[in-house]
C-alpha cells in the first residue's frame, strides 16, 4: 500500500507549483484533522462539493488517489474513511507530505553573522547574541513571497475592511455625541484625528478577528483517544526544522501520551491555526507583512512575544499583542502582569532594535535586571547587525535612509515616554486573560488575593435615567441614553468593579467557544461588587432594575443581592435584598437610596473543577451582541 502512495505522490509532483502546494496543504488538513478527531465521524468524511475538494484535490493529479490509497472509499456525495481503516496508513502519508514540505524550505543561516561575535565573549553573553541573530534571520521567513500568497487566502481581507468603514461610520457618531453632550460634563473620547487613517483601524480589526476568530490558545492538547484533559510531561528535540521543539503531554485519565508540536515557521500555522504566544505572534506578524506593513516580531526575555508595526499617520512604532487583542497598551506588562522585564529586542527585515523603554516606566529597576552584557556591548553588536543587513547587495539606499530618519523618530520618542508614562495610573491595566489560570499564576501573572478596585459608577452624572449593559464577549461596559446612543464605555469587566474576591477572572473556552467568569482553581468561592452611587444632593433612587445571565454545574450556586444605603452621613445604615430571579428582577424597596452596592457570589460545585460549576455571564464566542448584564436605575428629586 506505501508503494501505492508514493506513487500517487509521485504523481503529485507533476503539477504545477501552486496547484500541488494548494493540494498538499489540503490533504495534510485531511490527515490532521482525522489524527486529531480520530473518533469524530464528521473528520472522516469529505465532501465532493466541498471546496476542499472542489478547488485543490480534483485540479490535482494524484491528490484524489492519495487518499484513496491510505482507505477512504467513496459513497454518494462524499468520500468517508471506514471506522475500521487503520491509522497507520494516515500517519504514513501525514509524514510523507511533512517530508516534501521539508524540501521546500530554504534553511541558510548565514555564518558571517555569527562570526560578528568577539572571540572574548563570555559564553552567557554568547547564548544571548546567538539567539538574537536566530532571531533576526528568522524574521525574513516573513518577506517569502509564497507564504505570503498562501497567507493572504487565509485572510477575510473585504470582511475586515467592511468592518473597518462601519467602526469609522461609529467613531464619527461618537464625535457628535460626546461634542453634544460636552456641557453635561461627560468626557469627550473622540477626535477627529482619531478616524484619519483607516490603514490603523484596520490593523484593530484584523486583531480583533485573529484572536476571536482565527487562531485557538493551547495551554495542553486534549487527548486523542478519550478527549479529556492533559497535563505536560515532558520536552524533546525535533528532527524537524520548521519546528523548535515537542511537547510530550500524558492524558490524565488514560495515560495515552500526545505530541504537541511547537512550530516555529509559521506556515504550518496556517493549517493549525494553535499555539501559544510565540505561534500567535509569529502568524500575526506575517499577515501584518502580508497586508503591506512595516512589522516587526517582539522578543521580551522574560518569555513573552507580541507584533510592533509601524503607523505612517502617528509617526511611530504600536504595540500590538495578537494574544489579547490589544492595541497600543505597551505598560501592559509591567502594570497589569506585574512582568519583571529587562530585555525587549524588535526583529524586522531592515533592523534589530533594544526597545525595551517603550514597554517600561521603571528604569533604574530594569536596568539591575539586565546583567548578561554591559549596555555598550550590546549596543555595539546590534549596530554591527544592522549594518551588515542595510550594507547587502540587494538593500538599497533610498530604504536606508527611510530607516535612518525612522529609527531617530523612535528614538526621540524613547527618552520621553518613560517620563510621560508615571501619569498613567495603574488602574488603566489589567492582568493577562489568555492561558490557564494555574498557567498564568505560575508566571506571576496574576494574583489570587482580593484585590479593591474602588470604582464607583456616578449614575446621577447621566440625568434621572442610568442604562447599563455589560458584554462578556467584547469585554466591555457600556452607558447609553434613552436614544441607544453610547455615553461612555469601559474596557475589561473588572475595571467597572468596587471590589474582587476569590481570584474572579474571565475563562475563555476557544474549543467550546464558550467565555464566563468564575473564580481562582483553589478558591472555595468568588465576589464580585459593583457600586452606584448618587453625587447630586437633589436626587434619590427610584426603582431598581437588573437582567443578567449565570450557570451553574453539580451544586453549583450563584447568588446575588443589593445594599441600599439611605444616609451619606451614616453608611452604617443599609437595607439588603436578596434576588432570587436574576432573570428579570425588578423592585422599588431601594426608593430614596443615595447608594448602592450589587454583589454576585459563586460558589459550590464538585471535584478538581468545582470553580468552573459556577460561571456568570456565559455566553458562546458566536452570539454577535451579547447583554451579559443590564443595569437600570431610576432616580427622582
Amino acid at each position: 500500500m506505501e508503494k501505492d502512495l508514493l506513487r500517487s505522490l509521485d504523481l503529485l509532483k507533476e503539477n504545477d507549483e501552486q496547484v500541488r502546494n494548494d493540494a498538499e496543504n489540503a490533504l495534510l488538513t485531511v490527515c490532521q484533522n482525522i489524527l486529531s478527531h480520530p473518533n469524530d465521524k464528521k473528520f472522516r468524511e469529505v465532501r465532493l462539493d466541498h471546496p476542499l475538494v472542489t478547488a485543490k484535490l480534483l485540479p490535482a493529479l494524484g491528490a484524489i488517489e492519495c487518499l484513496f490509497d491510505i482507505g477512504f472509499i467513496e459513497t454518494t456525495d462524499c468520500l468517508s474513511l471506514p471506522p475500521e481503516a487503520p491509522l497507520s496508513k494516515v500517519q504514513t502519508l501525514q509524514k510523507l507530505l511533512n517530508k516534501n514540505s521539508l524540501s521546500k524550505i530554504p534553511i541558510v543561516k548565514n555564518a558571517a553573522l555569527y562570526n560578528l561575535m568577539p572571540p572574548t565573549y563570555t559564553g552567557e553573553e554568547k547564548n544571548f547574541f546567538k539567539s538574537i541573530i536566530d532571531n533576526f534571520q528568522s524574521v525574513l521567513r516573513y518577506e517569502d513571497a509564497n507564504l505570503q500568497e498562501k497567507a493572504k487566502k487565509v485572510i477575510p481581507i473585504v470582511d475586515l475592511e467592511i468592518a473597518t468603514m462601519t467602526r469609522i461610520r461609529q467613531l464619527h457618531r461618537h464625535i457628535k455625541v460626546n461634542q453634544t453632550c460636552s456641557e453635561s460634563g461627560i468626557t469627550k473620547h473622540y477626535s477627529e484625528d482619531d478616524i484619519d487613517d483607516a490603514k490603523d483601524l484596520f490593523l484593530m480589526e484584523l486583531l480583533h478577528w485573529f484572536k476571536y476568530k482565527f487562531f485557538t490558545w493551547v495551554d495542553s492538547p486534549k487527548c486523542t483517544a478519550c478527549f479529556s484533559e492533559c497535563k505536560q510531561q515532558e520536552v524533546m528535540l525535533s528532527d524537524d526544522p520548521r519546528c523548535s521543539r515537542i511537547e510530550i503531554h500524558k492524558c490524565t485519565k488514560c495515560a495515552t501520551r500526545v505530541k504537541f508540536p511547537r512550530y516555529s515557521d509559521p506556515e504550518p500555522l496556517l493549517t493549525l491555526r494553535r499555539g501559544r504566544c510565540g505561534e500567535w505572534a509569529n502568524v500575526f506578524t506575517l499577515f501584518c507583512r502580508t497586508l503591506g506593513y512595516d512589522a516587526r516580531f517582539i522578543y521580551d526575555r522574560t518569555d513573552h512575544i507580541w507584533t510592533e508595526v509601524w503607523s505612517i499617520h502617528e509617526k511611530k512604532w504600536i504595540h500590538l499583542d495578537p494574544c489579547e487583542d490589544v492595541m497600543d497598551r505597551p505598560l501592559m506588562y509591567e502594570k497589569g502582569w506585574k512582568k519583571k522585564l529587562s530585555y525587549i529586542i524588535a526583529f524586522s527585515k531592515d533592523e534589530v532594535q533594544d526597545v525595551t523603554w517603550r514597554y517600561t516606566r521603571d528604569q533604574q529597576t530594569v536596568m539591575n535586571r539586565r546583567n548578561i552584557c554591559s549596555e555598550n556591548k550590546l549596543l555595539q553588536f546590534i549596530e554591527s547587525l544592522n549594518k551588515y543587513r542595510q550594507s547587502t547587495p540587494n538593500y538599497s539606499a533610498s530604504r536606508k535612509q527611510y530607516v535612518i530618519k525612522r529609527r531617530l523618530l523612535e528614538l526621540v520618542e524613547l527618552i520621553h515616554v518613560p517620563n510621560k508614562q508615571n501619569f498613567d495610573d495603574d488602574e488603566n491595566y489589567k492582568g493577562r486573560s489568555t492561558g490557564s489560570y494555574e498557567w498564568r499564576l505560575a508566571r506571576g501573572e496574576i494574583s489570587e488575593s482580593n484585590v479593591k478596585k474602588n470604582y464607583f459608577w456616578n449614575i446621577s452624572e447621566y440625568g434621572e435615567k442610568f442604562h447599563l449593559q455589560y458584554s462578556i464577549i467584547k469585554d466591555i461596559y457600556v452607558i447609553r441614553d434613552n436614544d441607544g446612543k453610547i455615553l461612555t464605555n469601559i474596557s475589561g469587566w473588572e475595571n467597572g468593579t468596587n471590589e474582587i474576591e476569590g481570584g474572579m477572572f474571565r475563562k475563555v473556552e476557544h474549543d467550546w467557544k464558550i467565555v464566563y467568569l468564575c473564580r481562582s482553581t483553589t478558591a472555595i468561592s468568588g465576589k464580585i461588587r459593583w457600586c452606584f452611587v448618587i453625587a447630586n444632593p437633589n436626587l434619590y433612587v427610584r426603582i431598581f432594575h437588573l437582567q443578567a445571565i449565570s450557570k451553574v454545574f453539580h451544586d453549583g450556586n450563584v447568588s446575588w443581592e443589593l445594599e441600599a444605603f439611605f444616609n451619606n452621613a451614616n453608611q452604617n445604615k443599609s437595607v439588603i435584598l436578596f434576588i432570587n430571579d436574576i432573570s428579570n428582577y425588578y423592585t422599588d424597596q431601594v426608593k430614596g437610596a443615595v447608594k448602592l452596592i450589587l454583589t454576585a457570589t459563586v460558589s459550590g460545585g464538585q471535584g478538581d473543577c468545582a470553580w468552573q460549576h459556577a460561571q456568570l455571564f456565559r455566553q458562546s464566542l458566536e452570539i454577535e451582541d451579547d447583554q451579559s448584564l443590564s443595569i437600570d436605575i431610576e432616580l427622582e428629586k
